[in-house]
């Protein structure tokens, strides 16, 4: 049974802070004392937690200081507090999150995490959260396949694009990194002549360095790269059989896409707003440019997504 949205209640509701632990530090969200939970009936790893695995993906996720921000930190934020329920997020490494998410020892992870087949087949699936795009990083302002030909392309381990590049341009010339910033550390340097990345990463990444060389240029779209022909969704990966959760997820994003409150957060973070526009079919995901659903595969999840 769904409530009445928590945002809806009257201002003159008693508000507790609830403080929810992590292994990095803690996040806080106030809490409606006679607080109704968007969607009843939700079980979670730890009873009166949501427990969620994030990566350190700043302006998408980040527990810097104890608090989570970002885009997809607001959203853990306001999905725990639609179920009552402290935030308890934690810091991972891609492949363990998503091991985590898989085997239930945590309830969901949010950060740009892009839709795929295997993963509608692993996870439980929200809807859309906001569309990304990828970028090419370079002092010459590369942005095509054919200008990446015959250089050392870098990028990070754990990009649904990583296995597209190295066909594409060979195994030898793509760089895996373990994260972000070593990626572009290189690039900077002169160690390669290019990096790949979200636009959210890559625009933190220059404008915290204040670095007025390097150039971003979205990356045109090629067969090549499957990730590159649509824009990437981004989605919030539910532990299978959750079906409560992922209904009070769902819940909470057609909320903030409906109030506004998740453009502003894309906003606030250095995005377009415009990427929060995304319509939901009645099934409950954004239709592909032919309007159709994805088949399901029977390909394991792999470190090479993110």
């Amino acid at each position: 049974m769904k409530k009445k949205s928590l945002f809806a209640i009257g201002a003159a509701a008693t508000l507790l802070v609830l403080s929810g632990c992590s292994g990095n530090g803690s996040s806080s969200v106030e809490i409606a004392e006679d607080c109704v939970p968007i969607v009843e009936g939700v079980s979670t790893v730890s009873e009166g937690e949501l427990t969620a695995a994030i990566a350190e993906y700043p302006p998408y996720v980040s527990l810097a200081g104890g608090e989570l921000q970002g885009v997809d930190g607001e959203l853990i934020k306001r999905i725990s507090q639609e179920l009552c329920l402290q935030p308890n997020a934690n810091t991972q490494t891609t492949t363990a999150i998503y091991e985590s998410v898989k085997n239930g020892t945590v309830d969901l992870t949010s950060g740009n995490h892009y839709l795929n087949e295997e993963r509608q087949r692993v996870y439980e699936v929200s809807d859309p959260v906001y569309y990304d795009q990828m970028v090419v990083v370079s002092e010459d302002g590369l942005s095509s396949i054919e200008e990446l030909e015959g250089l050392t392309v870098g990028t990070t381990q754990g990009y649904l694009w990583v296995g597209d590049f190295q066909n594409a341009l060979g195994t030898n010339n793509v760089q895996l990194y373990g994260s972000e910033d070593a990626t572009y550390q290189d690039v900077r340097n002169g160690r390669i002549e290019a990096g790949i990345f979200t636009h959210g990463a890559a625009q933190q990444l220059l404008e915290s360095n204040n670095d007025t060389t390097l150039k971003i240029e979205p990356f045109e779209p090629t067969e090549l790269v499957e990730a590159s022909v649509d824009n990437p969704t981004s989605v919030v990966l539910i532990t299978k059989g959750n079906t409560e959760l992922l209904e009070a997820v769902n819940a909470v994003l057609a909320e903030m896409r409906a109030d506004g409150s998740l453009a502003q957060a894309l906003e606030d973070n250095g995005f377009d707003p415009a990427a929060a526009d995304i319509e939901v079919d009645d099934a409950g995901s954004a239709p592909d440019e032919n309007g159709s659903e994805p088949e399901e595969t029977a390909a394991e999840e792999t470190d090479d997504e993110q």
